[in-house]
């Protein structure tokens, strides 16, 4: 199956694995894939990275916060939906200057038995917690870490959630 980097074990652990236990280098790479496709994405169109925001689903919002949170270039923010923060044991060594100050949406749902709901927490409490990301206060505001619980919410998407994304993206991304 496609995947942005490996998968070791299908058993997550809430606690970050040591080093060895994930796919660093396919991560690494999946980084700098993005990176490259951002960095020619504003240099061929002109738009504002300010405008760009970052996310997926899963692997796709890992990859998101990955990326977003370490690249050169401030995006406008980051969503990432029943996802996690892989690499944590060194996660922290790799934030760019600009990551405490990137608007993030998490989703995740109550019942993901993929990436758990209590892994989503984790990873999410790291970024405030150690990383220095503010918490959205309140939730679903333009700054900040802004993580939305989604009861009864397997490992995919619902409308409920498609709408609370839409209306925190009207608000982080200006009109003009």
């Amino acid at each position: 199956m496609p995947a942005w980097f490996d998968l070791y074990t299908y058993d997550l652990p809430v606690t970050p694995p040591p080093a060895g236990e994930e796919d660093e280098e396919g991560i690494r790479q999946s980084i700098m894939a993005l990176d490259t496709l951002l960095t020619d994405t504003i240099a061929e169109s002109g738009v504002d990275p300010s405008r760009i925001v970052l996310g997926g689903i899963s692997q796709g919002g890992a990859m998101s916060l990955l990326t977003g949170l370490t690249i050169p270039t401030k995006l406008g923010g980051l969503i990432a939906l029943s996802s996690r923060l892989p690499l944590r044991y060194k996660f922290k060594s790799m934030t760019s200057s600009h990551a405490s100050s990137i608007p993030i949406f998490w989703g995740h749902g109550t019942a993901d038995r993929i990436v758990t709901l209590e892994l989503g927490q984790a990873s999410a409490q790291y970024l405030i917690n150690e990383v220095g990301i503010p918490r959205s206060d309140p939730p679903g505001a333009p700054q900040g870490l802004s993580f939305l619980e989604y009861s009864n919410l397997e490992h995919r998407l619902r409308d409920d959630e498609l709408l609370d994304v839409m209306a925190w993206l009207k608000k982080i991304i200006p009109a003009q």
